[in-house]
């Protein structure tokens, strides 16, 4: 899972929309885990003006009916943040390529938005932002690049490509490539979403590529949740020292003695089988070792969602 956050921006005052990785059932917690759903849950908008008053009746003692009303009591919505950014995507490539990863950004809170999206990763090889226009997952030349916030209205989704240039030189073969996608806020700036993209560069002979999945699409604090990740070697060579590492997402914890290879239980400590979980870097480590093109296999693990 990954952190998707809505916030009140009120002066510490309480509303019924919280931050996602600490409420229980909210408003927008379906739309933040099943942005499909928004418009069945969407909240309501900023501004608008929550008016009520009582009224009563009675008989007097000449017998005729009187009604009477209150005050009129009258709240206005303040304006929340929320943001959705999906999915994650893994790419492989060869040297001179232009890869593009597609993404969705969604503006879950209840008013219009300036949302700032921001890419880092681990490689010096030039990255860029477009507007994809047509939503068709290609680099077009109509597709408008991103050098500023993207202002959204409530519940509008913009299609974006994330652009990566690969330098046309063997010796990044092999290189893997991981980008952290950022978006921002503009109304409250501790509200953010993120996700990582991962592009490796074919070596010679042979190359793993990676998959995972999740056993549900949405959770409550405490639930437990199970993180699969699929491997496969293509190609006519081998390769040796594969080792798998997963970071535990934020807002989770992981649940000790829940790794697994192939369905094989392993222990978390270090060099007795091949599962590690290393509590410095909050993460689980497998080490495969060597696998030749053709081989494949999965590995798992657990995390409960923090309360």
């Amino acid at each position: 899972m990954r952190s998707r956050a809505v916030s009140p921006a009120m002066g510490g005052r309480s509303h019924p929309l919280r931050r996602v990785a600490w409420a229980g059932v909210s408003v927008l917690l379906s739309a933040f885990l099943a942005p499909e759903l928004w418009a069945q849950s969407a909240p309501t908008p900023a501004g608008t003006r929550i008016a009520n008053w009582a009224e009563a009746t009675y008989v007097g003692p000449n017998g005729n009916t009187y009604r009477v009303y209150s005050d009129t009591l009258a709240v206005v919505v303040a304006q929340v943040a929320g943001l959705d950014l999906d999915p994650p995507r893994v790419s492989v490539a060869d040297p001179g390529a232009t890869v593009v990863f597609q993404h969705t950004l969604t503006n879950l809170g209840n008013g219009t938005d300036s949302i700032t999206v921001t890419v880092t990763h681990t490689t010096a090889w030039p990255v860029r932002v477009y507007m994809d226009l047509n939503a068709n997952g290609a680099l077009d030349a109509s597709d408008l690049e991103v050098t500023g916030p993207l202002v959204l209205d409530m519940g509008e989704a913009v299609a974006l490509l994330v652009a990566v240039d690969v330098p046309g030189v063997a010796t990044v073969r092999g290189t893997i490539d991981t980008l952290e996608v950022v978006a921002t806020s503009g109304f409250d700036a501790t509200v953010t979403d993120s996700i990582q993209d991962l592009l490796e560069i074919r070596d010679v002979g042979i190359v793993v590529t990676l998959s995972k999945s999740v056993d549900r699409p949405s959770a409550i604090i405490g639930d437990i949740l199970t993180f699969t990740i699929g491997f496969v070697a293509s190609g006519t060579g081998s390769a040796t020292n594969l080792q798998l590492i997963d970071l535990v997402p934020t807002g989770t914890s992981y649940v000790p003695g829940t790794m697994a290879l192939s369905g094989v239980p392993l222990t978390d400590a270090a060099g007795d089988d091949a599962g590690t979980f290393d509590v410095a870097g909050n993460r689980v480590v497998y080490t495969i070792g060597a696998v030749a093109g053709g081989d494949s296999g999965t590995v798992s693990f657990q995390v409960r969602v923090d309360g």
